[in-house]
């Protein structure tokens, strides 16, 4: 049962130099104690424990009335919500008491709510949504950084030390938290201004601004005082249209076709990128990341890591070619180890979005040698097979709702939105076909 009592703050640090302590609401709960400062200092002689009265001070009478409500108020209070008390940690219940008695605003930065989201992410395993939002953060500290006229063009590796398997703010980038109630539109519209004129992408400002905006829609959800803080509802965060550049069947059969030398890099590339075409324009993570277990009857089953938490399940029978280079790679492995040779056995869950990026960045400098050799002026990434596998599918008629199960997209409409240009192109080709069609006399 929580309790509470007034008390002088005795310690050495909090007593001042005419020995005077800071008066203090305890509480107490689950086994802990924990202090609200009434933010009056006063000597032992100057208030009496049994009658609750303050001596010996400027607006004494005033103080002794002000400490006895607050008291009062928050016993009955607390008597009242025992009942949701009894499981709250004491952390909470102060903070409770702080902004319900003391008036006192509770500090709801971003960065410290940004860490606890990931820490949620992380235990989700949904380890490349937390770098994504944790590379938001990121740009947020440099465009402080640039406000207060730092260099912003050093690169930030982390904003958290792991404490007790939690993320905590590191100590040196405090000074550029900032309370989530400042972030304005205003602030935000010069935030977004900044991120446009930094980097080449234009898809990036409106990532980072998605991503800020889960983390803040996040705390209006955790905290009541944050609910209807929402500035970001209205700066625009619209993506500009994909404009893939497909591989053609023909490139494909030129990719397949080059003399490469066995067990060489630019060979495992070739390897990994026909399997990803083979595989439905597989994602590279994906790919790095099946285990030996997952091929079993000529399948490979995977959930997308990308929306596995939404319960995206493929099973995929492998072609010949696929079967082909999946025997290149079998070696007796146990089921959980790696079926391709690309991520570190020992590389943590934590790591392995970290590990895969670099691993891509090799895959992309040996496919532009592939496409040079393949005398194809394409650039291939890793990106490239999955625009290729729709842009195919597309052009032998498949099904849009058919390709869009295939991609893993919650729907037709997502297609739609990713590949809009292509399939205007081919729907209104189709259609002006049909209708400038010469007819036989």
């Amino acid at each position: 049962m929580a309790t509470i009592k007034i008390s002088f703050d005795k310690r050495a640090d909090h007593t001042t130099k005419d020995k005077k302590f800071p008066l203090v609401l305890r509480i107490g709960h689950a086994r802990k104690t924990r202090d609200i400062p009434f933010n009056l200092h006063l000597k032992e002689n100057q208030y009496d424990f049994t009658t609750g009265k303050v001596t010996g001070i400027l607006n004494a009478v005033r103080h002794t009335k002000r400490i006895r409500k607050i008291y009062s108020d928050v016993d009955l209070w607390m008597d009242e919500h025992a009942s949701e008390i009894k499981y709250w940690e004491i952390k909470k219940l102060k903070s409770e008491i702080e902004e319900i008695f003391f008036k006192k605003s509770p500090a709801r930065s971003i960065l410290s709510h940004g860490a606890v989201y990931l820490n949620r992410l992380r235990l989700e395993e949904r380890f490349s949504t937390a770098s994504s939002y944790e590379d938001a953060l990121k740009a947020l500290i440099k465009f402080r950084k640039n406000l207060k006229g730092q260099d912003d063009t050093a690169p930030i590796k982390t904003l958290y030390r792991t404490e007790d398997k939690k993320l905590k703010v590191l100590e040196d980038l405090k000074e550029l938290d900032m309370e989530i109630k400042a972030m304005d539109y205003a602030f935000l519209k010069d935030f977004k201004a900044y991120m446009s004129n930094r980097y080449k992408s234009r898809n990036t400002p409106a990532i980072h601004l998605r991503s800020l905006q889960a983390i803040m829609n996040d705390a209006g959800k955790t905290y009541s005082d944050l609910r209807d803080h929402k500035p970001l509802s209205s700066i625009k965060k619209q993506s500009h249209e994909n404009a893939p550049e497909p591989l053609s069947l023909e490139d494909i059969m030129a990719i397949r076709n080059l003399e490469l030398k066995p067990q060489t890099p630019i060979w495992h590339t070739r390897n990994y990128l026909l399997f990803m075409f083979n595989n439905m324009g597989m994602n590279h993570y994906d790919m790095a990341t099946i285990k030996r277990y997952q091929f079993e009857d000529n399948r490979i089953k995977y959930y997308r890591k990308k929306t596995h938490y939404e319960g995206d399940y493929f099973s995929v029978l492998q072609n010949e070619e696929a079967l082909r280079i999946i025997g290149f790679y079998l070696n007796g492995q146990e089921p959980k180890e790696y079926l391709f040779p690309i991520i570190p056995a020992d590389t943590t869950p934590d790591r392995l979005y970290k590990v895969n990026n670099g691993k891509v960045k090799i895959f992309n400098k040996y496919a532009k040698r592939i496409a040079d050799l393949a005398d194809i002026e394409k650039k291939i990434t890793t990106y490239t097979l999955r625009d290729t596998w729709t842009n195919i599918g597309l052009d032998m008629g498949i099904d849009i709702r058919k390709i869009s199960s295939g991609l893993g997209h919650s729907s037709v409409q997502v297609t739609e939105k990713h590949y809009g240009k292509s399939v205007s192109e081919k729907i209104l080709d189709e259609i002006n076909a049909k209708i400038t069609k010469v007819q036989s006399p």
